[in-house]
């Protein structure tokens, strides 16, 4: 018999005031590690350092995240010994320590501070090499712990940049399923499903739920799945179409006028809908999610394209990487 082996979290972990319990986390989970690692920025570890209980971790390393160089330098920091590396930050951090975890070829769980993109659960890291984002391959973390409390005390644009790019998974799973039938790229359904899954999880709430634990936790739980549909396909594609090419590209070739990325992937998403796909009544709906979630108005107060500029973009975002999608047709 003949089944795909997927490599799948060993704890996730969601809840009120959890941060300081790992220890009782990994015994429930049948889990022991001689040491424990902590590695986050020095002023989250200052703002959180009562409720990390640092007394519960061998060793503490500060990084300030989201550099290649960085990370490779920080290989050579962490011991040659059992260890498990905890990753505790936002995305910059939560990528380093991804990528500095899968290079060592040691365990490592994330604690996200915020919840403002997929970083939390991933198989890809985002890195900054000559002023320049790098993704790389890596292996996705052991366990995923989200403390509720944590996250209420975010900023509320980075919750709703979450929601962007999270939501933004149904325009990927739409342009996977266009490379299947006009290029006969191979897909994968049972992506498809947990990343269209994942997007709808959070389709009914309001910005007036934000700082809810029904959100939090859809989102959090939404954010892990659409992990999970990268690590069942091998790929990004059920969680990264058009809409990434065309932030990317703001990213890469004009980083003035960068800005969080769920901001940016969810304004191409709407943009590319109204333009490129012109599916009016999905849009309609579409539009409708964005008001009442309050990414409408970050996106008028963060992004300083105009939707004419969607076309300007469009050349920048088929040079980042090869991948069809409706881009692709535009080219064509």
């Amino acid at each position: 018999m003949y089944y795909n082996t997927i490599l799948t979290p060993t704890v996730i972990r969601t809840g009120k005031n959890i941060l300081g319990q790992l220890d009782q986390i990994l015994e429930s989970a049948h889990l022991y590690f001689p040491r424990k690692i902590l590695i986050t920025q020095e002023n989250l570890f200052e703002i959180y350092r009562e409720k990390l209980v640092p007394e519960q971790y061998d060793e503490v390393i500060f990084c300030k995240g989201g550099d290649l160089n960085e990370a490779r330098e920080m290989l050579s920091r962490i011991p040659n010994t059992s260890a498990v590396l905890i990753a505790f930050g936002g995305g910059s951090v939560l990528d380093l320590v991804k990528y500095v975890g899968t290079q060592l070829d040691k365990p490592y769980i994330t604690m996200p501070s915020a919840l403002s993109n997929d970083a939390i659960y991933s198989c890809v890291a985002r890195l900054t090499y000559n002023h320049k984002k790098k993704s790389s391959t890596v292996q996705p973390p052991m366990g995923v712990i989200v403390d509720l409390n944590i996250i209420k005390m975010c900023p509320r644009e980075l919750l709703i940049s979450g929601a962007g790019d999270l939501i933004t998974n149904l325009s990927a799973v739409k342009d996977w399923e266009l490379a299947h039938e006009k290029t006969g790229e191979p897909i994968n359904e049972l992506s498809c499903m947990l990343g269209r899954q994942s997007a709808m999880s959070i389709w009914d709430y309001s910005a007036a739920d934000l700082y809810s634990d029904d959100f939090l936790r859809d989102l959090a739980h939404g954010l892990i799945t659409s992990g999970l549909s990268m690590t069942v396909a091998g790929n990004t594609r059920a969680s990264s179409g058009s809409e990434h090419l065309i932030s990317h590209a703001i990213d890469e070739f004009f980083p003035e006028k960068s800005t969080l990325h769920g901001i940016q992937v969810a304004w191409a998403f709407l943009e590319i809908e109204r333009q490129l796909r012109r599916d009016e009544a999905f849009a309609a709906r579409l539009k409708e999610f964005y008001d009442r979630i309050g990414l409408t108005a970050v996106i008028a107060d963060k992004i300083p394209w105009t939707p004419e500029d969607l076309q300007t973009l469009i050349p920048y975002g088929l040079k980042i990487r090869k991948r069809y999608t409706v881009l692709s047709e535009v080219k064509e």
